[in-house]
């Protein structure tokens, strides 16, 4: 007899993960928050960036006191990150992870602004990383486009017509 395994989805173990990650980071790094859509489209409008960008950055670093003290793009700086479970002592050599045209654009185009922030949640590795365009650039073994492809489903009239 056959058993099959099941376990959750990828996407719901990257959720609780990516949580986790915030959660460190939101008690290891000064100014860290985490803002919400309204406060994202503010904050794009700011760097004069397009609202297209808003799924590209977790959350910010607040060079001000609080969020509602923010006026300008010197106030704050951007941060996408990239969470794992595996041990990596050296931090962040050995890190995998996907990233996104609109982040890699964020990365290189606002460098000094935008950050990628590499998260191991092993206990026997350095908890995060800071990573800027050209720290990347220097630090990258090997790159390659992968594209992810979502397929409409049917629309009722269209669906309608076939049977």
């Amino acid at each position: 007899m056959l058993l099959i395994a099941r376990s959750m989805p990828d996407h719901v173990a990257n959720r609780g993960r990516e949580k986790r990650g915030l959660e460190i980071l939101a008690k290891s790094i000064p100014g860290f928050y985490r803002p919400n859509s309204a406060e994202k489209d503010r904050l794009l409008e700011l760097l004069g960036v397009s609202r297209s960008f808003k799924q590209a950055f977790d959350a910010i670093r607040l060079h001000v006191p609080k969020f509602y003290d923010v006026r300008s793009a010197k106030d704050f700086d951007l941060i996408e990150t990239k969470t794992t479970d595996k041990c990596l002592p050296k931090l962040p050599q050995g890190f995998f992870f996907g990233m996104t045209e609109n982040e890699e654009m964020l990365l290189r185009v606002l460098e000094g602004k935008y950050f990628l922030c590499l998260v191991s949640l092993h206990k026997d590795s350095a908890p995060h990383c800071l990573v800027s365009w050209k720290e990347l650039k220097a630090l990258s073994q090997t790159k390659r486009i992968q594209y992810q492809i979502n397929i409409r489903t049917p629309t009722t009239s269209a669906a309608a017509g076939r049977g």
